[in-house]
């Protein structure tokens, strides 16, 4: 009877605490959101004098960033590597691995469309001295961005379904990536991308596509350092090497692309840096259950 009480004991106890860490991921989504939504305008109003384009499109996430340095701070006490891995140290290796993979991919795709239509790839007029100034801003601020999108649309809900450790079953892994979907899709309704694209309806598959398979990978790898990588890789590429017109993002890239928004090639693109990031990373895959550093 002892032992049975005890038992019982320990599984009210560990209802107790998935609850109250259930709360305080739900309490910090809703912080987050709030710094963004509210501060974000601010930040937009104080950063568009400078006349730098780039810099009021981030303007918003740095509000963003800046909840949830207060949120692990005060509501959940914990580093960003608590939050970002179940692995006692924030994988730099596997996170490289991740990053290299996908912006390489997107090298090739577009090494691809300068070969098959030259037309289409534009070398981008700003001066020099302008662009070196542009890669140290996009350097220093868009893996900010990148994370701090993450932090809010993918990993705290993740955490929040998913509770004390990522290794988790099948189906468990199947609804949290399938929510991680639909929380990537429709921040991006309001996107330019959206209103340009040849079909609307391929950029929307393209954002949850992008949400699905990337949070399954972080599950069955045990941490988000490939969802961090992958995001980060995706926007450094836009950002740097060839963004395209009317982007949610304006920077001043070495390339510009005038091809069409939303077609079917965008999410062969898509699938084929994912399949070289899962093939990049697949040793992280054998045993989530049980993270080994």
């Amino acid at each position: 009877m002892d032992k049975e009480h005890q038992m019982e004991g320990n599984m009210e106890q560990g209802r107790h605490t998935y609850q109250r860490e259930s709360l305080s991921l739900a309490l910090s989504m809703v912080l987050v959101s709030a710094f963004w939504i509210l501060l974000g305008p601010v930040a937009v109003q104080l950063i568009h004098p400078i006349g730098l384009p780039y810099l009021t499109a981030n303007a918003p996430f740095l509000a963003m960033g800046l909840g949830i340095v207060v949120s692990l701070r005060f509501l959940l006490a914990r580093s960003f590597t608590q939050l970002a891995t179940d692995h006692s140290r924030f994988r730099f290796p596997l996170f490289g691995r991740a990053f290299l993979a996908y912006f390489f991919t997107a090298t090739l795709f577009l090494l691809f469309f300068f070969l098959s239509d030259p037309d289409s790839i534009d070398i981008h007029p700003a001066p020099l001295r302008q662009k070196l100034l542009m890669l140290l801003l996009v350097v220093v601020i868009t893996p900010m961005q990148t994370s701090s999108e993450e932090v809010l649309f993918r990993i705290l809900p993740v955490r929040i379904v998913t509770g004390k450790t990522l290794g988790v079953g099948k189906l468990h892994r199947l609804f949290a990536s399938l929510f991680s979907a639909l929380l990537f899709a429709l921040p991006h309704l309001g996107n330019r991308e959206l209103t340009q694209a040849q079909s609307p309806a391929i950029v929307l598959c393209y954002y949850a596509l992008f949400g699905f398979l990337v949070t399954s990978m972080s599950l069955q790898s045990g941490g988000f350092e490939i969802a961090l990588a992958v995001h980060a890789a995706n926007n450094l590429f836009v950002a740097l090497i060839c963004n395209y017109q009317g982007s949610s993002l304006p920077s001043l890239p070495l390339f510009e692309s005038t091809r069409a928004l939303g077609t079917w090639t965008d999410l062969a693109q898509l699938t084929a840096g994912l399949v070289a990031v899962w093939l990049a990373c697949r040793s992280a895959f054998s045993s989530p259950q049980a993270p080994k550093d």
